[in-house]
């Protein structure tokens, strides 16, 4: 862990701790919780050639890369340390409408162990529908984005990776949220403003281990969640000028967007859909997603679809998830698919045990591809 991260951890754990002591003198309420989970994966079945995708000098491959964003990688042995996680989150009430929530957590990050400040932010209920939240939040891209390291909180024993993997998944800024329901339906909706300079994304690290920093800028987006019954539907879009910074010899250069041709930065957009049905035993999650930075990195399609119906305590379910990655050209250059096979058993109201199948086709569109199998069990929890 960088010495900045530690500093970061050692101002949140001080400023828990703080509201906590204060809380005994003065009406400062302080509550907390956690989650977590322990996963085990290991690839049992490999066809195609190495890409050099993830680093066959770091990995041991044939390999499944099952969360880009934080290069979660399994090899072909079993592991614990690519998915399992744990975080614990504190909240400091000052009054009825104004808290503090500071959120850690703990797992490895591209091999590596890390502990980092997931969220530090500060709550203000304007009215009964409108809250004011400043400061590090996830950043709301998808559906499962806000709560995706909360395994306990979704069917699978991982979000889909193929429409889940990106290099930045939280931000710095303010976002105002509404709550009401109208006409029967639950209405939430989020506006917000900000920016991320993210160092030493593990994502980047998955092919190269050279240090790359990612930053957006100027980000804004917006995002409408409808629920009725049994049906959730969900709509956002997230705008920003992005860049890529690498090593070299005097420093941290720009590579991407090329600075010659693009300046210091280029716009990118992104945008998804989700339709979700939970009725009675009946269980169907999609999304649908994409990423538009043309002319300078190209662009994205992606979706996943799952479908699964509960017997007691049992959630069996099959889902499959694609991406298309397009060149700068609009050339189509990549398809991924992922078909999954996830059980779900139901332990407690706080804790599941899973057993998930998953099988990954690259198809590289140039007469290579690459097929991987994976085996994964976990137990999640909360408290």
């Amino acid at each position: 862990m960088s010495r900045l991260k530690a500093v970061k951890v050692r101002r949140l754990l001080v400023l828990l701790s703080l509201a906590g002591l204060h809380s005994a003198s003065q009406a400062i309420d302080f509550s907390y919780s956690g989650f977590g989970n322990i996963s085990a994966g290991k690839v049992f079945s490999a066809t195609g050639l190495e890409t050099g995708f993830p680093d066959n000098n770091k990995w041991k491959c044939p390999c499944y890369i099952a969360d880009y964003s934080h290069g979660s990688v399994y090899e072909s042995r079993w592991s614990i340390a690519p998915e399992s996680r744990f975080g614990l989150q504190g909240i400091a009430n000052f009054s009825d409408n104004f808290s503090f929530t500071g959120q850690l957590m703990a797992r490895h990050a591209a091999g590596d162990p890390e502990l980092v400040i997931e969220q530090a932010f500060f709550s203000y209920n304007l009215s009964p529908k409108w809250t004011l939240q400043v400061g590090r939040k996830r950043l709301p891209l998808f559906f499962y984005s806000d709560f995706q390291d909360v395994a306990f909180a979704y069917n699978w024993a991982r979000v889909p990776p193929d429409v889940y993997g990106w290099p930045v998944v939280n931000y710095n800024g303010a976002n105002l949220t509404f709550r009401d329901d109208i006409g029967g339906w639950a209405v939430k909706s989020s506006a917000y403003f900000g920016q991320e300079h993210s160092k030493e994304v593990p994502i980047a690290k998955l092919g190269d281990p050279s240090r790359v920093d990612v930053e957006w800028d100027n980000m804004y987006g917006v995002d409408l969640e409808l629920n009725r019954d049994w049906f959730t539907l969900r709509a956002a879009v997230n705008k920003s000028k992005q860049r890529r910074l690498s090593m070299g010899p005097t420093g941290m250069v720009q590579f991407s967007p090329d600075p010659l041709v693009f300046g210091k930065s280029s716009p990118q957009t992104y945008s998804s859909l989700s339709m979700n049905v939970d009725k009675d035993n009946l269980i169907v999650r999609s999304e649908f997603s994409r990423v538009n930075a043309s002319p300078a990195r190209g662009s994205y399609r992606g979706y996943l679809i799952g479908a699964g119906y509960r017997f007691g305590e049992f959630l069996p379910m099959l889902t499959i998830s694609r991406l298309n990655a397009y060149g700068s050209s609009g050339a189509a250059e990549e398809i991924d698919r992922n078909i999954g096979i996830s059980l779900r058993y139901q332990l407690s109201d706080s804790s599941a045990l899973k057993l998930q199948l998953d099988r990954s086709r690259w198809d590289f569109l140039n007469g290579t591809d690459n097929t991987r199998k994976l085996a994964t069990v976990s137990y999640d929890f909360t408290f």
